[in-house]
């Protein structure tokens, strides 16, 4: 029995490069969301530190406190331009995550086919086989008849 050959074995191996892409490219961006609300986590965390170590009751000249201030305002801005940025990559991951199910759907689309014409190929296959054993057998019960 001869193996099955798929037509558009070429454009499958296409449609798995492509979706190989994609996944990488999901996986990049998910990494710069990931790192950018680690950062946001890391920031929070060094401004309640910062509140927390004043918040003892320790004697506090003026210029510590308009410091600590200055320093906890530099924070504020630098979570905001996180959240910023991070809103926006997560925008961009929704969309490369569309992309990557739409070109995941084509591949498995035909992946289908493929699995289909397969078994219809291995099907009609036994079905021939069966042909022939049978006319085989009716060729020696014919044989043996006539001799």
């Amino acid at each position: 029995m001869r193996r099955f050959q798929f037509r558009l074995e070429k454009i499958l191996n296409l449609r798995k490069y492509r979706e190989r892409e994609w996944e990488q490219k999901l996986a990049v961006i998910s990494g710069i969301c990931i790192e950018l609300e680690n950062r946001i986590k890391m920031l929070t965390m060094e401004k309640q530190r910062v509140a927390f170590r004043y918040a003892i009751g320790t004697e506090v000249d003026v210029s510590t406190l308009i410091s600590r201030e200055l320093y906890t305002l530099r924070i504020d801005k630098g979570i905001e331009e996180l959240e910023q940025e991070l809103a926006k990559r997560k925008k961009e991951l929704e969309e490369v995550r569309k992309r990557y199910l739409e070109v995941s759907k084509e591949r498995k689309v035909l992946e289908k086919l493929k699995e289909r014409q397969e078994k219809k190929y291995y099907y009609e296959q036994k079905l021939e086989e069966i042909k022939i054993i049978d006319d085989l057998n009716n060729a020696k019960t014919n044989r043996e008849l006539f001799l």
